[in-house]
């Protein structure tokens, strides 16, 4: 069924199923056709929200569990209400917390949740935890070897974050590991291993897993791998199937390596009845595929438009001569838009730029020297410049229904094209 009416619940913040359950009867007198739900799995402990996902296979003990959920999918049903979720595919909490995270800290490649993630395993997995560098905390006692009070083995204890060792760096000398107390000796044990901790101000540059967006706690997932969507849709597609849930709002779709075929995959396992829509931002001009098996997106395209009719552009003017005095200059707001991209892309975004240039073999590594930026610079000039066009490319091949996206090039100078 077409919703014709939702209500958002934001569930935690002492928002329970039973409280929600309490509240449909009110929701049907506002003629309301679906209840549509904050992301209602298991999350880290401190989150407000849902989107930090730690088990998309259980639902969150804290606001009433499965006995919990199904108290109120019965409540919506005798009321005569659907059910929409929201659901996070593109990411999970890279936190102790995730018992998968958890197994790839410690058993590094060999991991098998190592594939799970999006992670670069040419090198070490980054963990930008860190107040300081791994030395100067080090150096200042904040870290040390202690058993994890979870599982009781040897761990780079760091306040209360216990990080598991390899058991291969441990197991045999329990006793000699937990009884570490020179820094150089723990320097050398955390040398060996799977992963790597550092500042939290290294992750622009140095990460070594997708992120959602530029969130270092949010650890991207490999759901075009048929294993991961599997693992990571097994209670949702229950919850389909079995008629609890009549809709999916699917949370930031382009974070996906190929969203159509995530989609088709979805749409094949629930079913054509079930509505699906997307989270997509569209830029002014873009449409959203239609050859995507959903019913539309979750409608920020007309709150932009809303906002519009809101805004008084008669005043456009003034805003750009208060922003010129400040300024001291005169404006060109698409020179001005170009550079504030730029900066994005060349600072909080310096590692994952960096790796697309090495994609695009393009030589230009990170470097320190003027020699080194000056050649920076230009590689990204010369990738921006070829990015006229925006396509997802599936399995190495261009789409066949592609939609292109006009992109303003940063610079077209001869020098650097």
């Amino acid at each position: 069924m077409i919703p014709t009416a939702t209500y958002r619940l934001q569930f935690r913040n002492g928002m329970t199923f039973d409280r929600a359950a309490a509240l449909v009867p009110y929701l049907k007198n506002l003629g309301i056709s679906h209840l549509y739900a904050s992301p209602i799995f298991t999350a880290t402990k401190a989150s407000t929200h849902g989107y930090d996902v730690t088990d998309a296979n259980e639902i969150e003990p804290s606001i009433g569990g499965r006995e919990g959920f199904e108290r109120l999918v019965a409540e919506l049903k005798a009321q005569g209400l659907g059910l929409i979720i929201d659901i996070v595919p593109n990411h999970m909490a890279s936190s102790l917390e995730n018992a998968w995270w958890r197994d790839v800290l410690e058993y590094g490649k060999e991991s098998r949740y190592a594939r799970h993630f999006d992670i670069d395993w040419s090198r070490r997995l980054t963990l930008p935890f860190l107040g300081d560098t791994f030395d100067a905390v080090l150096e200042n006692g904040e870290i040390a070897i202690k058993p994890d009070p979870a599982t009781g083995k040897p761990a780079f204890a760091y306040y209360d974050n216990y990080y598991p060792l390899a058991p291969a760096t441990w197991q045999g000398r329990e006793a000699e590991i937990l009884a570490l107390t020179d820094k150089a000796a723990i320097a050398d044990l955390h040398e060996r291993q799977p992963w790597k901790l550092m500042s939290w101000r290294e992750a622009a540059r140095s990460l070594s897993y997708r992120r959602f967006f530029e969130v270092t706690g949010l650890v991207g997932m490999r759901v075009e791998d048929k294993t991961v969507f599997d693992d990571t849709h097994r209670l949702i597609l229950e919850l389909v199937r079995t008629g609890a849930v009549d809709g999916l709002r699917i949370d930031h779709i382009d974070g996906l390596a190929d969203p159509k075929a995530y989609l088709a995959r979805l749409r094949q396992e629930v079913g054509p009845a079930c509505y699906i829509t997307v989270e997509k931002i569209l830029a002014k001009g873009e449409q959203l595929p239609d050859d995507w098996p959903v019913s539309g997106t979750t409608g920020y395209e007309f709150i932009a438009s809303l906002a519009e009719v809101l805004v008084d552009d008669e005043q456009i003017d003034n805003l750009r001569q208060a922003y010129e005095t400040v300024k001291g200059a005169p404006v060109d707001m698409r020179a001005e838009l170009r550079a504030a991209k730029l900066l994005m892309v060349d600072r909080n975004f310096e590692g994952e730029f960096t790796r697309l240039l090495a994609l695009c073999a393009v030589d230009c590594q990170r470097a320190t020297d003027r020699t080194g930026r000056e050649r920076r610079s230009a590689g990204v000039t010369r990738v921006i410049n070829c990015l006229s066009r925006i396509s997802h490319l599936r399995h190495g091949r261009r789409a066949t229904a592609d939609r292109y996206l006009p992109v303003t090039p940063y610079c077209g100078t001869g020098k650097d094209a």
